[in-house]
C-alpha cells in the first residue's frame, strides 16, 4: 500500500468548519449563555420582590431558584429581524421560582431580560396556563429530596430489624451500594381530589444495575404538604403486599409474627446477573472483529456556528430547553423556510397495576426536566465514532451555578444504506441504464435519560428536502414486585419482578411556514367510487379517488386516525402554486400511533389532554407556547397547562400561520428480551415532513451522491460501460482512529459523572 495515503477527513473541498464556541453576542435561538446565566442569578438574588436565596443557604421554606432558560421571542419580531433586517428581539430569560417564603407559599413564572443585563422581571401569563401557581404541584427538586430521605433516615432505626431480616440490607448512605435505595412516584392530585394536597410514594429497591429492576415491596406514602419541613411525615407504609398506617403499627405486627413476612435474597451486582449490562453469554463472534463504521472520506459536508447548521441545501438553529427538551428553528431548504419551530414538548409515560407502585405512577417527564436529562452521548454507542458532539449549559440546582455539560448533542451525517431513490433499465428495449442515489442523511441527536427509561430523539435531514423526526425509547423498564394481584397487567419476567404494561405518549410542536406564515391546512380523503368500465358499460368496478377536504377551524383539524379512513395531511400556501394551478404543499406523515385508552377529565388523564388527538391544528399565537407544563406530575385535579384552551375558541385556521401539535405513543407490555434493557427495534416513532409538489421535481436530482451507468456508445455494447460519479472521487483514505478512551481519560465526566458535583435534576 503506497505510504501517503492521506487521513480521511484531512482536506475539506467545501471548507466546513465546525465552531462550538459560545458567541458573544447570541441570536435570537440561543440558549442561555454562561456569562448570561451568571448575571441573572445575581439579579435575582439582589431583586427586592423575588430575593432568591444565595447558594448555600437555599431551602424547602426559601426563594428558590428552580430553573432558568431561553424565553422564545415573539416569532413576528423574530421574523422582521430575519427577513426584513429588523433589529434583533431583545433576549428573554424563563425563570421559574419556588417562593418557598411567601405565606402561601407559590411557584411563580417569570421572563427576565433583557439579557445580559437584567432591568427587570415580571410573571407572565399563556392561554390555558396559571401563574403563579400553588406550591403543592412543583416539580420536585433537590432541596426536596433532601428533606424526604431525612425523613426515611428518621425511621430507619425503628425498622432496622425488618430491613435486615427482610432484605438483609439498610438504607443507603452517601455513595454505598450494598444498599437499599429508593424510586419515588408522584400521587397527582386528580387522585387525591385535593389541589393543596402534595404526597408521593418512595418505594424501596436493591441498590444494584439498575435499581428499577430490584423492587423490595416495602414503600413509604409521604406527606410533603407546605414548606415547612418540620411538619412533613410519613403517613402510610407498604410491606409484604399489605397497608400499615404506622410505623409502629407494622413494627408491632412484625415483632409478633401477626403479619406476612419476606425474606428476600439480596442481588450481587456481578456479571451474571439479569440486569446488568455487562456482556455474558456466549461471544459473538467467536473472536474480536470489529463492526463496520462509516467514514468521512472527505470530511464533514456540514458547518455549525452559533448553534446553526449549514448541510448542503440545509439550515437550521437547534437548543436544547432544560424543560421540554431539543429544538429547531428557522429550518430552511434550498433558501426558503419550511418550519419556524420542530421540537419536542412532551412526554408521558401511563402505567397500571394492583399495587401502589404501579397503580398511580403516571409520569410527566417535564416534571423532571427534559432538556437537563440529555447529556453523556457515546460516540461508538449512541452515535458514529465521527459524530460532532455538542456541549449544553443548563442552570445546576445543586452548585447553584450554570453547568456546562459534555454531549448533550451528537450531529452527524450518515449513509443510511438504502437507496433514496433508483431505476434500473436492464434490457436494451427499456433504454439500458442505471441511476441511483443512496440516502445520506444529517441527524440531530439526543439522548433523555429519564430515570430508568431512555428516549432517543433525532431530527433527520435527508436530500430530497423531506425531514423527519424520530423518537426511539430504550433503557431498563421499572417493575414491581410480583403478586397474583398483578398478573392481568404484566408477566412475571424473573424472580419476584413483574414488569407491567404502561403506555408513552409523546408530544411535538411543528410551526410550519409553507411558502410564508399564510397557510392551510387539508386532508386529502381516499374514497371509493363505483364506475362502469369505459369500453364496456355493462361492467362495474370500484376504484380509489381522493377528495380534497379543507379544515376550516381548528376544532374540525382534529386527526385520531383510522386504517378505514386513509388520508393525506397537507399544508400549503394558497397564493403559490404550480405552473399547473395545483397546491404546492409540504406533506404530513405520522408514523407510531396510538390511541389514548384513558376516558376524558378522569384522574390524571386531565394534565394530557394533548394526548386525546393524533394531530390538532392552532392559529400561532406566542401566548401559545408550550402544550404541557412541568407541573403535570401533580396538577391532575386542575392542570396549571391545559392544551385544550388553545382550540377551545375554534378559531378560523384558514389562511392564518398554523401550528400542528402531533401525538405519538406506544403500548409496552414488559416481556423477558426486555432484560437488561428494551431494544430500540421495534420502539420507534417518527413523522416526516414531506414536499408535495413543493418543487418542480425532486431537488436530489442536484445531489453529487448520485451515480449514473449507461453504456459508453449505446450503438457499439461492446465498448463497455460508463460510470457517472458526478465529481466525486474513488481515492482511498486512511481511517481516523478511535480516540474515545483517550478522551476520557482527561475528561471522564464526558459519559460519567465523576469529579463533577453530584446533580439530581
Amino acid at each position: 500500500m503506497p505510504l501517503n495515503i492521506p487521513v480521511c477527513g484531512e482536506v475539506n473541498p467545501n471548507g466546513n468548519t465546525i465552531d462550538l464556541t459560545e458567541p458573544v453576542t447570541p441570536g435570537p435561538f440561543h440558549d442561555l449563555t454562561l456569562e448570561e446565566m451568571r448575571q441573572l442569578r445575581t439579579f435575582l438574588e439582589n431583586d427586592p420582590e423575588i430575593r432568591a436565596a444565595k447558594f448555600g443557604s437555599e431551602s424547602v421554606s426559601s426563594s428558590y431558584i428552580y430553573m432558568a432558560e431561553l424565553f422564545p421571542p415573539s416569532k413576528k419580531e423574530t421574523l422582521k429581524y430575519l427577513d426584513s433586517k429588523g433589529p434583533q428581539p431583545p433576549r428573554q430569560a424563563r425563570v421559574m421560582m419556588f417562593r418557598g417564603d411567601k405565606q402561601p407559599p407559590v411557584v411563580e413564572e417569570y421572563s427576565c431580560g433583557p439579557l445580559p443585563n437584567v432591568k427587570k422581571c415580571k410573571l407572565f401569563q399563556q392561554t390555558g396556563r396559571r401563574n403563579p401557581v400553588e406550591f403543592s404541584l412543583r416539580p420536585v427538586s433537590d432541596m426536596e429530596f433532601v428533606a424526604v430521605y431525612d425523613l426515611l433516615f428518621s425511621v430507619e432505626d425503628t425498622i432496622k430489624p425488618l430491613l435486615v431480616e427482610s432484605y438483609d440490607a439498610t438504607f443507603c448512605q452517601d455513595t454505598s451500594t450494598d444498599c437499599i435505595t429508593f424510586n419515588y412516584i408522584p400521587l397527582g392530585t386528580g387522585l387525591l381530589g385535593d389541589i393543596n394536597k402534595r404526597r408521593m410514594w418512595m418505594f424501596a429497591m436493591y441498590n444494584v444495575p439498575y435499581y428499577a429492576n430490584h423492587p423490595i415491596d416495602l414503600g413509604f406514602f409521604m406527606n410533603l404538604d407546605g414548606s415547612d419541613e418540620s411538619k412533613w411525615s410519613i403517613e402510610k407504609i407498604w410491606y409484604a403486599g399489605q397497608l400499615y398506617e404506622t410505623v409502629d403499627e407494622l413494627m408491632e405486627g412484625y415483632k409478633a409474627d401477626r403479619i406476612p413476612k419476606l425474606q428476600l435474597t439480596k442481588p450481587v451486582d456481578n456479571s451474571t446477573l439479569f440486569s446488568s449490562l455487562y456482556q455474558r453469554g456466549e461471544p459473538v463472534p467467536e473472536k474480536p472483529q470489529r463492526a463496520p463504521q462509516q467514514v468521512e472520506p472527505d470530511g464533514k459536508r456540514y458547518s455549525v456556528k452559533d448553534r446553526q447548521v449549514k448541510y448542503l441545501d440545509w439550515t437550521f438553529n437547534f437548543r436544547m430547553s432544560a424543560l421540554t427538551g431539543p429544538a429547531l428553528y428557522d429550518v430552511r431548504f434550498k433558501g426558503e423556510r419550511i418550519a419556524y419551530e420542530l421540537s419536542l414538548a412532551e412526554i408521558s409515560v401511563f402505567y397500571s397495576g394492583a399495587v401502589p407502585l404501579s397503580q398511580i405512577t403516571n409520569y410527566v417527564d417535564s416534571g423532571v426536566l427534559l432538556g437537563s436529562h440529555s447529556k453523556a452521548l457515546v460516540p461508538g454507542g449512541d452515535c458514529p465514532v465521527h459524530s460532532t458532539l455538542v456541549n449544553q449549559s443548563f442552570w445546576s440546582q445543586k452548585t447553584g451555578e450554570p453547568s456546562a455539560f459534555d454531549a448533550t448533542f451528537c450531529l452527524f451525517e450518515q449513509n443510511n444504506n438504502y437507496p433514496l431513490r433508483r431505476h434500473l433499465s436492464y434490457e436494451v428495449g427499456e433504454g439500458s441504464f442505471y441511476g441511483g442515489l443512496l440516502d445520506s442523511v444529517l441527524t440531530l441527536r439526543s439522548a433523555l435519560v429519564i430515570g430508568n427509561y431512555d428516549y432517543i430523539i433525532d431530527f433527520i435531514f435527508h436530500h430530497n428536502g423531506a425531514a423527519e423526526a424520530r423518537l426511539m425509547s430504550t433503557g431498563h423498564i421499572q417493575t414491581s414486585f410480583y403478586t397474583d394481584k398483578e398478573r392481568p397487567y404484566g408477566f412475571q419476567i424473573e424472580e419476584n419482578i413483574t414488569g407491567g404494561v404502561h403506555h408513552h405518549m409523546a408530544h411535538f410542536k411543528v410551526d410550519l411556514d409553507v411558502g410564508g406564515t399564510s397557510n392551510r391546512f387539508e386532508s386529502l380523503d381516499f374514497v371509493l367510487e363505483q364506475v362502469k368500465l369505459t369500453q364496456d358499460p355493462s361492467v362495474t368496478y370500484h376504484q380509489t379517488k381522493f377528495v380534497s377536504n379543507l379544515k376550516r377551524t381548528e376544532t374540525k383539524s382534529f386527526i385520531d386516525y383510522n386504517f378505514r379512513t386513509p388520508k393525506y395531511l397537507v399544508v400549503h400556501n394558497n397564493n403559490k402554486r404550480t405552473k399547473f394551478g395545483e397546491i404546492k404543499a409540504y406533506r404530513v406523515q405520522m408514523n407510531g400511533m396510538s390511541y389514548n385508552l384513558l376516558p376524558k377529565d378522569i384522574g390524571n388523564e386531565k394534565t394530557i389532554p394533548w394526548a386525546r388527538h393524533q394531530l390538532v391544528v392552532t392559529k400561532h399565537k406566542d401566548n401559545e407556547q408550550w402544550s404541557s407544563s412541568n407541573f403535570g406530575m401533580f396538577d391532575g385535579l386542575k392542570p396549571v397547562a391545559d392544551f385544550t384552551k388553545f382550540y377551545a375558541d375554534d378559531e378560523n385556521i384558514v389562511d392564518q400561520d398554523l401550528v400542528l401539535w402531533i401525538s405519538a405513543g406506544m403500548h409496552h407490555i414488559p416481556h423477558t428480551e426486555d432484560f437488561p434493557v428494551t431494544p430500540t427495534v421495534g420502539n420507534h416513532l417518527s413523522f416526516f415532513l414531506l414536499p408535495y409538489n413543493y418543487f418542480p421535481e425532486c431537488p436530489s436530482m442536484g445531489s453529487r451522491d448520485a451515480m449514473y451507468i449507461k453504456h459508453i456508445d449505446p450503438l457499439d455494447h461492446s465498448k463497455g460501460v460508463f460510470v457517472n460519479r458526478n465529481g466525486n472521487s474513488r481515492d482511498q483514505c486512511i481511517t481516523p482512529k478511535v480516540t474515545l478512551e483517550e478522551d476520557l481519560s482527561k475528561n471522564p465526566d464526558q459519559v460519567l459523572e465523576t469529579n463533577r458535583e453530584s446533580f439530581i435534576l
